[in-house]
């Protein structure tokens, strides 16, 4: 019975995910502030987990100022949702003119070829992160890899990994990344990890972000330290609906060089920075809050 509601979900929605895929920009715009008003007026989607994320993170804030945050995240967030069905249609060389790198990331990633370096590339759910498995493979002499969850559906799972994989980026699942970047680890290589997601309890470790206790997942600095990567941070700035400047910050070049933790820390910052500076691109629905830190780990 899945099979079959995931087989009608799936093929009842790919004809408008294509029909969205070709409409014109300016088009597009109209329709994202359409469904805009429709998600946060109408259905009120996550709402309240977006508001108490919002004010929480923002203790300094005035109730205005959250409001106008919030609403300034949820118009992205309907862009963002119409700037990935567009993916499905754009050529190479409209995924370059979509996402571009800055000059200071070509000279680091060029350096880092140069020195013989495959690098990690810790990433957070800030601007649209699927833009960079569309441009940075088209930028870069390094083979790419994307980290991803499989879908719970199969038919969305196997659309979503053939647009990351439309150029020449392949895909490691959760579960098999240490396996595949060990068996890969001889070849010139960047890893994209999102590392903002909520982890497990179990094995998290513990920090300040964003003013809340949060635990976080370290996997990104351990694979880096046992394989001696270089580690680089990357954000997505938005230009305009649909086109990215993808800018980086060198971590370390040796990450068996660095202390525990330091990795971590530097790239959570970083993170932080750039939701300061502007915050209606971060994912401000997800429930990254929901654990508590346990007592044995408080801090005193």
């Amino acid at each position: 019975m899945n099979k079959f509601i995931y087989a009608l979900v799936y093929y009842a929605s790919v004809p408008f995910i294509y029909f969205f895929s070709v409409l014109p920009w300016p088009v597009l715009l109209i329709i994202s502030d359409f469904y805009f008003l429709v998600l946060y007026y109408v259905l009120g989607y996550r709402r309240s987990i977006v508001s108490k994320n919002l004010a929480l993170s923002f203790p300094e804030k005035s109730k205005r100022e959250l409001k106008s945050i919030e609403i300034k995240f949820y118009r992205y967030f309907t862009d963002m949702l119409f700037e990935t069905a567009k993916l499905f249609t754009m050529s190479d060389a409209q995924k370059l003119q979509r996402c571009k790198m800055d000059v200071e990331t070509k000279k680091l990633l060029e350096n880092l070829f140069i020195k013989g370096r495959s690098a990690i590339l810790v990433m957070g759910h800030y601007g649209n992160w699927e833009y960079c498995p569309a441009g940075l493979p088209l930028q870069s002499d390094f083979q790419s890899y994307v980290i991803y969850h499989p879908l719970s559906n199969p038919y969305f799972d196997r659309l979503m990994s053939r647009m990351r994989t439309s150029t020449s980026c392949k895909l490691y699942t959760m579960t098999g990344t240490l396996k595949g970047m060990i068996g890969n680890r001889k070849e010139m290589n960047i890893t994209a990890f999102l590392s903002d997601q909520s982890p497990d309890k179990k094995g998290a470790i513990w920090t300040q972000f964003m003013n809340q206790d949060t635990p976080v997942f370290n996997g990104p600095e351990k694979i880096a330290q046992k394989l001696q990567m270089a580690v680089i941070y990357g954000s997505m700035d938005r230009v305009k609906i649909g086109e990215y400047i993808f800018r980086t910050t060198l971590i370390c070049e040796d990450a068996s060089l660095t202390q525990a933790g330091e990795i971590t820390e530097s790239h959570l910052r970083l993170l932080e920075n750039d939701i300061r500076r502007s915050p209606e691109y971060w994912l401000w629905t997800h429930r990254r809050w929901k654990h508590k830190r346990p007592v044995e780990t408080a801090v005193s």
